[in-house]
């Protein structure tokens, strides 16, 4: 191949040639092999090819790539598959919370419960037995006490204790008129009272602040009293208690003071009156 050309090398791809490594002087000859072309092109192929496999496999099984930039590696793959698991386990646990809420269903209809496989291959398998459930005199029991009027009652209707009521010593928050008053029908749960002049905002019963959040028409406070009943006043210029406080009756637990009483304009404060879950008449108890 002394030539250098192409076609030399083409045609002698079979024949021996020796590969040598001499000094710098040519005189002494430290290391040769002799090989043809051929063989040297095959070796050079192979080791091209066990760099490839090895790259690949240091890829697939190594975390190596976690460091190349913009690369999802192992990790990611790892993310992805337990996501996958809680997916299935969660879609697992809604089909229990249907077939649970389907026996219910059933039994308060005085049915007998759903039957219905989880299994895969029967999702689209369900049976029901429709049969009536003679009813125990526990169940009657159960049945009276949920469909009554009492405190567990499904269809009761918000009835207050108007005996506790009255004996309670309920304190007017503030002074003023009342210009809109209580009307469920229109979403007004309260009374509103305009008040002229700046005054203190006073709790009416001992209890304690559960509530106190600012809102475009100023500070809305809740407070829990005894007997669960709640009051609410809204409209707050400024709020003296924190979430968490214990108020007294007629303590002061916020002001009327904002721009247009500061200004000598009147303001307007809703209060509110809650008990056991059901908004009552304002007026009813407390004299503005």
């Amino acid at each position: 191949m002394s030539n250098g050309n192409i076609r030399y090398f083409l045609k002698n791809l079979r024949r021996r040639h020796r590969l040598s490594m001499t000094d710098s002087e040519g005189r002494e000859v430290w290391y040769y092999h002799q090989a043809t072309p051929l063989r040297l092109a095959g070796i050079g192929l192979v080791c091209v090819a066990v760099v490839f496999v090895a790259s690949l496999l240091v890829a697939a099984y190594t975390k190596v790539l976690d460091i190349v930039p913009g690369y999802d590696g192992i990790q990611s793959r790892q993310t992805m598959i337990e996501n996958i698991i809680r997916l299935d386990s969660l879609e697992r646990e809604l089909a229990y919370m249907t077939v649970y809420i389907d026996n219910v269903a059933q039994i308060m209809e005085g049915k007998g419960p759903v039957i219905r496989s989880l299994k895969p291959q029967d999702q689209d398998k369900i049976t029901s037995e429709k049969e009536v459930v003679a009813p125990s005199s526990l169940d009657s029991l159960l049945r009276e006490q949920l469909e009554g009027s009492g405190r567990y009652g499904l269809n009761k209707k918000g009835q207050t204790d108007k005996a506790k009521l009255s004996n309670a010593e309920i304190l007017r928050p503030v002074e003023g008129s009342v210009v809109e008053p209580f009307s469920p029908t229109d979403g007004r749960f309260g009374v509103v009272v305009s008040v002229e002049n700046i005054q203190q905002v006073a709790a009416i019963q001992d209890g304690t602040v559960v509530l106190c959040i600012w809102e475009p028409d100023g500070y809305t406070m809740q407070i829990q009293h005894s007997a669960n009943f709640l009051s609410i006043y809204r409209g707050l210029g400024q709020a003296h208690k924190e979430v968490g406080s214990r108020v007294k009756g007629g303590q002061a637990i916020g002001a009327t003071w904002n721009e247009e009483t500061a200004a000598g304009n009147a303001t307007n404060i809703e209060v509110e009156l809650w008990y056991d879950g059901t908004a009552i008449d304002p007026e009813k108890y407390i004299i503005f």
